[in-house]
């Protein structure tokens, strides 16, 4: 059993939006990623404090390059944490893509899914760190776990 974490840099905008970092590591993996977000992340916090946390809509931030449509285009910061077992531990993925501004086939992005546990409590004192953190009131937020 190895130590994972997620951490969470906020860079806010004058705009409403903001800039999420997210960095994970579980055991010898690591990633880094960056995405604009706007409204989303106040979704994103209320999902945290439900409980239990919803299979079905669990919280759920992703965000990068979007088509004329709408549509996600290229992926460069999803987190995910939903239940996991019958014990009540969640299962936190976080998704991770370096940016690439133009795409010749002879660069592509880094990528890399992290995934570890975590538990209810551990979570709670996470979801307080984040509001903080998007009142500007923290400079990172911090969910620890394990990988077994």
């Amino acid at each position: 059993m190895s130590t994972a974490e997620l951490q969470i840099v906020y860079e806010p905008d004058d705009d409403g939006t903001g800039k999420v970092i997210a960095s994970a590591k579980a055991g010898p993996f690591s990633a880094k990623g960056a995405a604009w977000f706007g409204r989303d992340l106040d979704i994103f916090l209320k999902r945290l404090r439900s409980y239990p946390l919803s299979s079905e809509k669990p919280p759920m931030i992703e965000g990068g390059y979007y088509d004329d449509k709408g549509n996600l285009k290229q992926c460069h910061v999803r987190i995910v944490i939903r239940p996991h077992d019958l014990r009540g531990r969640l299962l936190v993925q976080a998704e991770l893509t370096s940016e690439v501004w133009s795409m010749p086939e002879a660069i592509v992005p880094n990528s890399a899914s992290i995934r570890f546990l975590t538990e209810y409590a551990v979570l709670e004192r996470f979801a307080a760190e984040f509001e903080e953190l998007l009142k500007g009131r923290r400079q990172v937020a911090i969910l620890t776990g394990t990988t077994s």
